[in-house]
Parts: structure tokens; sequence; C-alpha cells
């Protein structure tokens, strides 16, 4: 067998040399090419040897007590050499990469398991991982992103500047349990429908309001409404759709980027479905503020009845493709509306809702 060429260190200096080993029974010799060296033939007994495992093509090994002696070899079939030489030992583990890359079926599907993966990542931990990051940005962050949206979206509406103040009054008769400052727009569309952005702006369809017949259905729906806002619902579940385009913004700590971000997709608020978890959770928010204030929660049977029968004819109901209307929830007002005993004079609220429907 021939000598193997290979670049010896003493471990006391920093300089190797080139020198060759020689495969010996039960032990190597490795002898210095150049007669000068600065050492001589090293006998390495085989017991004593050990692998430095590694990914590249340089095959490293390593001998005595510190400071150890290395050899580092570059003769690719070394690993079948010694195999050959030495049969009931084994230098080197098979590693991951040789199981990889030498069978092309094993390449592609180690290329599905990491394409798997980053499917996960983007698809689940990172919607996941956004949708909390939202919940922690402070609340003036959240409004001057809600003022963006707002700016963007609205252009698109006719806003009914008359009904919009009389049915901002009609809010300020309500507390509504919250310290966002809840701005409604009221626009002219024959729909269904309201919505709410982040930080407090609220965008009612007029086509509900010429559906309601008492001042409490009108507040339930801003109750409901002004509740998403105060959960950061709407912030959540952009956050979670637009995670992967928000990624590089929240990783540089960008507001003005995350703001740009999610302005441009303003439009995908008005289709933006919540889960029966998040609608469960406004309702339950939205009767506590009646229950406190003594408002009859009938206001909210009477809504869903509203929405319910729409649904039913031929009007066009956006609020109930984006904010479903689940059998539980209808269920859930009812029954605390007849366990309802506790009532407060609402003439106030009263004579706001008249003066609404005058200019309705």
């Amino acid at each position: 067998m021939q000598p193997i060429d290979v670049r010896y260190n003493d471990g006391r200096s920093v300089a190797a040399h080139d020198a060759v080993l020689e495969l010996m029974p039960g032990y190597w010799l490795i002898t210095p090419k150049q007669q000068n060296a600065d050492f001589q033939t090293v006998r390495w007994e085989l017991p004593g040897i050990v692998t430095e495992q590694g990914f590249t093509n340089t095959f490293i090994f390593r001998y005595g007590e510190h400071p150890q002696q290395t050899i580092e070899c570059k003769t690719e079939n070394l690993p079948e050499i010694l195999k050959q030489k030495y049969p009931n030992r084994v230098f080197f583990k098979r590693r991951i990469s040789d199981n990889i890359f030498k069978s092309p079926l094993t390449l592609v599907g180690f290329i599905v398991l990491v394409t798997g993966l980053l499917a996960a990542t983007y698809f689940f931990i990172l919607p996941f991982a956004a949708e909390k990051v939202a919940g922690q940005i402070p609340q003036p962050v959240e409004v001057r992103l809600g003022d963006a949206l707002y700016d963007n979206l609205i252009s698109g509406y006719k806003v009914d500047s008359s009904l919009s103040l009389k049915v901002n009054d009609f809010a300020k008769a309500i507390d509504f349990k919250t310290k966002y400052p809840i701005r409604i727009s009221v626009v002219k569309e024959k729909e269904l429908n309201a919505f709410a952005l982040p930080g407090g702006h609220i965008v009612v369809f007029d086509g509900i309001l010429q559906k309601m017949k008492t001042k409490e259905e009108l507040a339930a729906l801003l109750a409901h409404e002004v509740s998403h806002v105060h959960y950061q619902h709407s912030l959540r579940s952009i956050f979670r759709s637009l995670s992967g385009y928000l990624f590089v913004s929240l990783i540089f700590n960008d507001v003005s980027g995350i703001i740009a971000v999610v302005a441009e997709n303003s439009n995908m608020l008005v289709n933006l479905t919540y889960s029966r978890e998040l609608e469960s959770e406004a309702d339950r928010k939205a009767m506590e503020v009646f229950q406190a204030q003594g408002i009859s929660l009938k206001g909210f049977v009477d809504l869903f009845k509203i929405l319910d029968t729409a649904a039913e004819g031929t009007a066009s109901n956006e609020l109930l493709s984006t904010h479903p209307l689940t059998a539980d929830r209808m269920q859930y007002a009812s029954e605390l509306a007849r366990e309802q005993t506790a009532f407060r004079d609402q003439s106030e609220l009263q004579k706001r809702w008249l003066q609404l429907r005058e200019v309705r």
C-alpha cells in the first residue's frame, strides 16, 4: 500500500509539515517528507487515534494528550482505504449529507422536507408570531396605523357628513369601556355592513341604518364594533394575513414600513372575516357594556333578527359574510336578554336616536 500524503502538526507550534502516512498493523507511522523537518518519524498507536468528524472533504485525526498531535488528509478514498486495512474498526460514522446526496430520491425527499418546513413556518408560525407582535404595538402607533388605513379606504366611499355627526353624537351617550378614540363614519352604501379599523375608526353603511327601528339596535351594532377595536381584532387579523410582508419591517422595528404595508392593503378590511371565537368575544364585551349601563339587551336580539331576515331575503348582507352569525350567538343574546332585570333611564339616548332619525 502506497504511503498517504498528510499535513502533520505536533500540537506545540502553529507550523504544519508535509508528511506521509503509513498504515501498519495496530499503529500508524507519520514520516516527514523533508529531511530537515522539525520532527522525526512519529508512531500513533491505533487505540489512541481520534477522528474529527466534519462536513468538508478534509479528514482530520488527533492523537495523544494535550497538546494533541494532528494530521489532515485530503485523499478522497481514505475511508475505503482504512476500512480495507482495519475492517474491525470504525473511523467514520455515516454523515447525514452522505445519505442525502448519494441517492437522487433521498435528495428529493430532503428538498420536499425542507420546503415543507419553510411553508409551515410561513403559513403557521409566522402568522402566529405576527399576531402576537400586533398585540404589543403601543396604542399611539395603532391609532396612526388606523388613520392611515382610514385615509386610504374612505376615498372609495361617499361619506354622509350629517348622518356621521349624529351617529357620533349618539355614540357619546354610551360608555363603551375602552381607551380608544372612537370615530364613526357613515357612508352611502345599500349593503348591510359595518367594520372596525385599528385604533378607533368605525365605518357604518347607511343601508343597515335604514333597517333599524330602535336605539338599542344601533347601540348593539356600535358596541360590537367598538369591542373589535378594544380587543385589537382587526389589527391582529391584518397582521396575521400580511405576516409575510410585515416580517422584515418587524425585524427592523420599522414603524413607518409597517404602516405603509398595512395601509396599501386597506381594502382587505371591508372583507375581513372574523372567527367565531372573535365574534363571541366581541359579543360578550358589548353585552357587558349594555348590562353595566342598563340598556336593554333585546337590542342585540333585534339586530340579529334584522341580519338573519336580510340573509333569507334578497338584500345584500355583507355584514354576515364578515361577521358570521351563528345559532350560538343568537341563543346567547336571547338568554341574557330574558335574564336581564336591571334597566336604567335611556331618555338621553332616545333623544339622540330621534335626532338621528330625522337626518336619516
